[in-house]
């Protein structure tokens, strides 16, 4: 122990960044919500599989009508579903319930809290992304430059080299793995909703290049680094200054 005490004295060791009451809240939150998707996402494929089963098509919508499509496409049908597929269809729905009743706590929070509304101005960013970066970033000032963030998230190239030999792999996913995954979902949005976007005319020449997929992962690195510019500098995104190189 006196040897280990002696040692921090000494050594310039980095320091740890301990969270805040309001960034672990807010994860937990988030936490809370990603398992009533998923939970509702299993047993929407568990009816689908019954579904296929019996060669129903039914119409396409949102996981949110899902439950009343199949028993409108039953009723249309004249048959009533089996005990066990509707004794599924009432949870799907209740926790359809409960998953708008915590979209609506999370926006609740970004209209109150500024620097989510900044986030937001991003194409692509909703308010789920920007909760994520938000807490998982904490404290804006902890990073030095964009570049720093976006290693922090595990969307920077490893690196496999030995000796003369330099291989470039694919992004580290070190790092929290929540916000990483929204950034790749806004920039999907973004780059489908907002092809006029200098961001995006950007990412859409590196998809001729290498392909749409490794086109995605690089827009949403460079999400990263805006929003955390954003963030930084107390200002709002616009597109005249959007990132086109």
């Amino acid at each position: 122990a006196r040897a280990l005490s002696e040692a921090s004295c000494r050594m310039d060791l980095p320091s740890v960044h301990i969270p805040t009451p309001a960034s672990r809240e807010l994860k937990s939150i988030c936490g809370a919500r990603d398992e009533l998707v998923e939970a509702r996402t299993k047993l929407i494929n568990n009816a689908r599989g019954w579904l296929r089963t019996q060669l129903w098509r039914i119409r396409t919508g949102a996981a949110e009508t899902f439950h009343k499509r199949v028993r409108a496409h039953a009723s249309s049908l004249s048959n009533e579903l089996p005990a066990h597929v509707e004794r599924g269809l009432q949870v799907v729905e209740s926790i359809t319930e409960h998953i708008r009743a915590a979209n609506s706590q999370l926006r609740l929070f970004v209209k109150t809290d500024a620097t989510c509304l900044a986030l937001m101005t991003v194409p692509g960013v909703g308010p789920i992304t920007a909760i994520r970066f938000r807490a998982a970033v904490d404290d804006v000032s902890r990073f030095s430059s964009a570049h720093r963030v976006q290693s922090y998230l595990g969307l920077t190239p490893g690196e496999c080299s030995s000796s003369e030999r330099q291989r470039r792999t694919g992004i580290t996913k070190a790092g929290p793995t929540a916000p990483r995954r929204m950034l790749v979902q806004s920039a999907w949005a973004a780059f489908r909703k907002h092809p006029n976007e200098p961001m995006v005319k950007w990412a859409m020449k590196i998809a001729e290049r290498r392909g749409k997929f490794i086109a995605i992962i690089a827009l949403a690195r460079k999400l990263a680094g805006i929003l955390y510019a954003l963030w930084r500098d107390g200002t709002t995104y616009r597109s005249e200054r959007g990132a086109t190189g």
